[in-house]
């Protein structure tokens, strides 16, 4: 099974390069979308962009690379949409190389490049066997192992007694979501990063929790990188706080995501944290191995 909200994305702009790549810190690529990549190797094969995503359990692929490629067919997989769960194809990546690391054996999703924008997604598969610090302002990203070599994806995770800085203490969610408590509006409220998606979403207890009726609230259609399409409520938190960080007012949009059914936070205040609040920050740090997550360096609303 995949976790795939996987980018709330709304399609267009290829992926655009800054500069090389270092040894160690890895320059990321960013689209007009605010989404962030990096490039990879499948196979040996290189020139693939593959865009940063923490809200998908599973790496995709572009289903027109899949095929370039001659990647192997493997078996289908239940892939968690925007709305619903839908089966997908998949193909079998033997050597998958990213920021100077390489692991064996990916099963992939695969969904049309017109869907994901992008070459395809690094999902949690990967991603949760690392700590990544992100530098907003610098665009780029540093990739260090965490905890053991293969983390326990879909564990309840362990908790840090003393935590550095503005680390706080997470917790693992399904399929290794990490999920920070956080606060609107003085009310204690279940935050996870999806780096893939452009919007911040807050479900709909979070908006009842608020004093918010969303039959007032102007519409806005937010799309899923397997096609569905979903309305949601553009409104706003009069103060928010995420780890040590104050944000104040702050636009949101609100809707049941099916992620929030699928990481049993339908009942509860909740947010997903998207590309427009990620990008508030100097830096970002998802510690999957760890259970760690940190906000430093507010920046000034652009």
């Amino acid at each position: 099974m995949a976790f795939g909200l996987a980018g709330l994305a709304a399609g267009g702009p290829g992926l655009l390069p800054t500069q090389d790549e270092g040894a160690g810190e890895r320059r990321l690529l960013a689209n007009l979308l605010t989404r962030m990549g990096l490039r990879v190797t499948v196979n040996g094969r290189n020139g693939a962009v593959f865009v940063l995503d923490t809200g998908a359990g599973r790496t995709i692929i572009a289903e027109d690379l899949a095929q370039s490629w001659g990647l192997p067919p493997g078996p289908p997989m239940l892939v968690h949409g925007l709305t619903a769960a839908q089966v997908a194809p998949t193909v079998l990546i033997d050597r998958f190389g990213m920021g100077g690391r390489r692991l064996r054996d990916l099963q992939a999703p695969v969904f049309p490049r017109q869907a994901l924008a992008a070459d395809g997604l690094v999902g949690l598969d990967v991603l949760g066997r690392f700590r990544l610090d992100l530098n907003i302002a610098a665009r780029s990203v540093r990739l260090r192992p965490s905890g053991p070599d293969v983390v326990a994806v879909g564990s309840a995770g362990h908790r840090a007694t003393r935590l550095p800085n503005h680390d706080r203490p997470a917790r693992h969610g399904r399929f290794g979501v990490l999920i920070l408590q956080g606060e609107a509006e003085g009310r204690p409220i279940n935050v996870f990063v999806d780096t893939g998606a452009q919007y911040s979403i807050g479900n709909l207890a979070l908006l009842a929790a608020i004093g918010g009726d969303r039959a007032g609230l102007e519409r806005v259609t937010v799309y899923g990188v397997t096609g569905q399409i979903l309305a949601a409520a553009s409104g706003q938190v009069r103060d928010l706080r995420l780890g040590t960080q104050r944000l104040g007012p702050t636009p949101l949009l609100f809707a049941d995501l099916h992620a929030f059914e699928v990481l049993d936070l339908i009942e509860r205040p909740a947010l997903l944290i998207g590309a427009d609040l990620l990008y508030r920050f100097r830096e970002v740090t998802l510690d999957f191995g760890r259970s760690r997550m940190a906000f430093r360096g507010l920046r000034r609303p652009g």
